[in-house]
């Protein structure tokens, strides 16, 4: 080690380290990686020496460093050390770091000591690894369209559960494999049964109000009625001609425009009309 930490000395002001430093740092990152006394100082030179951008750039070094810093507790330093790099090729050893790294976040945050099959596919849905970290590129979990039309009218027109065989013609047809074409029918299968628990609850309210189909929307009032609906009051509407001479007056209201009119008075107790009107 102290033969490479006198190297990244000498080479400190240069614009890029040479070939034999970067491969002594991955060396040493590699055969330390167990050793955490040994490990520790090493990335601290690495990560505090100019020349951390061009050693990141090997899988070795970055691997070792964002262990370290996944460690002391800095995920956070560790996922954006992983963003920055540029191995050549990618690494599924740094995929690996970034999802268990993304697994140990979830879990601090929902409080559990483990994630179900189902949550670590939601995570890693949700935090895919940068493109220049996976050996073949940033694979897309979308098939086709033509791909998704045949599967899907396969379902409708013939079985959502195929058999064996069934699925193996399938996957031929569709360049797929037997498990993608079971895993796409069991989530197909999975999405037909959610559909009523999401109909229900608007089930349950057409049937709590059998006149709400009926009714439909509401009707329009004639004008001059006012409605109170959602605490809003429909003023009465008048015509243009009333608009410009004013609504009628009758002499007994002679009051100000602004004036309150006069309430008439009630009725007495032994003039209330005591039977309905005859229609």
């Amino acid at each position: 080690m102290q033969s490479f930490l006198t190297l990244l000395k000498e080479h400190e002001d240069t614009c890029a380290p040479p070939a034999e430093l970067v491969t002594l740092a991955g060396r040493l990152c590699r055969d330390f990686q167990d050793d955490l006394a040994q490990v520790q100082p090493l990335v601290k030179a690495i990560l505090d020496s100019q020349l951390r951008l061009h050693l990141l750039d090997n899988a070795d070094v970055a691997l070792a460093c964002a262990r370290v810093l996944d460690q002391q507790e800095q995920q956070q330093a560790a996922c954006r050390l992983l963003e920055g790099c540029q191995v050549p090729g990618g690494s599924q050893e740094l995929v690996q770091l970034w999802n268990d790294i993304h697994y140990r976040l979830v879990m601090r945050r929902l409080g559990v000591a483990a994630l179900t099959p189902v949550q670590k596919f939601r995570c890693r849905k949700r935090n895919p690894p940068p493109p220049s970290l996976c050996p073949e590129g940033l694979k897309s979990r979308n098939f086709p369209r033509e791909v998704r039309e045949r599967l899907h009218n396969f379902a409708v027109g013939v079985n959502t559960n195929p058999s064996k065989a069934e699925r193996e013609n399938l996957a031929l047809e569709t360049s797929l494999t037997p498990e993608q074409v079971y895993n796409w029918f069991a989530n197909y299968r999975r999405r037909q049964r959610a559909l009523p628990r999401h109909m229900k609850p608007a089930q349950q309210a057409t049937a709590e109000d059998p006149g709400a189909r009926e009714r439909g929307p509401d009707l329009l009032q004639p004008s001059g009625n006012p409605r109170v609906d959602s605490g809003f009051v429909d003023r009465p509407q008048w015509s243009d001609e009333r608009e410009e001479k004013g609504p009628p007056q009758s002499p007994q209201t002679t009051q100000g425009p602004w004036e309150p009119l006069a309430l008439a008075p009630d009725f007495p107790a032994d003039e209330t009309v005591s039977k309905p009107l005859d229609v």
